[in-house]
C-alpha cells in the first residue's frame, strides 16, 4: 500500500470510547553527532513515559492499563529492530491494536509524540509534500533498474534487460533473481557485439516502456543516474522533461542504497 493510501486512512481515524491514539515520530538518525550512542532510545523511552505520567495523575485506571501495555509493546518493538533501522521511524497505535501503522523512513523526521483522539498527522504530510511518489531511473549499457520510491520508502522495483532472441527488452519485477542475471550472461557477448549498431533505436523502445510506466502510476519526480553517455541518449528519448539527474553512477547498489543517495541524501 502506498503511503498516500496510508495517510489517507489515518485520515479518516479517530479513537474510539475511552481510547486515545499514540502518534510517534522518532529520529534514530545514527550518523548525527547527537545520535552516536542511542539517544533515540532515551528520547523514546522518556517521550512514552510522559503519557504513563500524565495519565496516572488523571486517575483513570482502564485508560492507564491499556497505555501502559501499548507502552510497553511499541518500545520493545522499537528498541528490537536497532539494527534494521534507518534514519527515523513513524507510528500510530491504539491500545487494543485496531490502528497499529509502523514505517521506517530514510529521510529524516524531528522527533515528537502524541497521545489524543485522533492521529497527529502534520509532520507526514508535509514529508509527503517534500518526497513525493517518484521514480529512479537507472541505466547502465547491458540493462536498467526502475525503483519507484514514496516519502524515502522503495515502493516497486523493475529491472529491464535487452534479449537479443526477441530483439526486445524484458522486464522482471521486485529484486533481480540470481537466475535471470545467469541466463542473461550467456547472452553479453551477442548483445555487446550488437550495442553499437542499434543504440539509439534500443534506448528510445526503452524509453517508450519506462514512460508509459511513469504515466500509469503517477510519479511525481523521475530521478536519472547511471553511466554517462547510455544515459544522455536515454535522456533524449524521453518524454519527460521535467526530470532530476544527480550526476552519481550506483554501480550495482542495492535498491535502498540507491534510494539513500538520489532521494535522502
Amino acid at each position: 500500500m502506498r503511503f498516500s493510501e496510508k495517510l489517507s486512512n489515518l485520515e479518516n481515524k479517530k479513537a474510539e470510547g475511552s481510547q486515545k491514539i499514540l502518534s510517534v515520530y522518532l529520529n534514530t538518525d545514527r550518523s548525527r553527532p547527537d545520535q552516536q550512542g542511542g539517544e533515540w532510545k532515551i528520547k523514546l523511552k522518556n517521550g512514552l513515559n510522559k503519557f504513563e505520567e500524565y495519565i496516572e495523575e488523571m486517575g483513570d485506571h482502564d485508560e492507564l492499563k491499556g497505555y501502559r501495555e501499548l507502552k510497553d509493546k511499541v518500545y520493545n518493538k522499537i528498541t528490537g529492530r536497532e539494527r534494521d533501522l534507518k534514519r527515523s521511524v513513524v507510528l500510530f497505535a491504539t491500545p487494543d491494536e485496531s490502528i497499529w501503522v509502523m514505517e521506517d523512513l530514510q529521510i529524516p523526521i524531528e522527533t515528537s509524540f502524541h497521545w489524543e483522539d485522533k492521529p497527529v498527522l502534520d509532520q507526514l504530510k508535509e514529508l509527503q509534500s517534500n518526497y513525493p511518489y517518484s521514480g529512479i531511473i537507472v541505466i547502465h549499457k547491458e540493462d536498467a533498474t526502475v525503483l519507484e520510491t514514496e516519502m524515502g520508502v522503495l515502493v516497486d522495483e523493475y529491472h529491464y534487460s535487452f534479449d537479443p532472441d526477441i530483439d526486445d527488452w524484458r522486464e522482471h519485477q521486485g529484486p533481480l533473481a540470481a537466475s535471470i542475471s545467469a541466463s542473461e550472461t550467456n547472452k553479453k557477448d551477442e548483445f555487446q557485439d550488437r550495442f553499437e549498431e542499434n543504440q539509439k533505436r534500443w534506448l528510445k523502445d526503452l524509453s517508450s516502456k519506462i514512460t508509459k510506466k511513469a504515466k500509469k502510476n503517477k510519479w511525481k519526480e523521475t530521478y536519472l543516474m547511471g553511466e554517462k553517455g547510455y544515459l544522455n541518449e536515454f535522456e533524449r528519448h524521453l518524454p519527460i522533461k521535467e526530470t532530476k539527474k544527480t550526476g552519481k553512477n550506483p554501480s550495482r547498489m542495492d535498491a535502498s542504497k540507491i534510494i539513500d543517495q538520489v532521494i535522502a541524501g
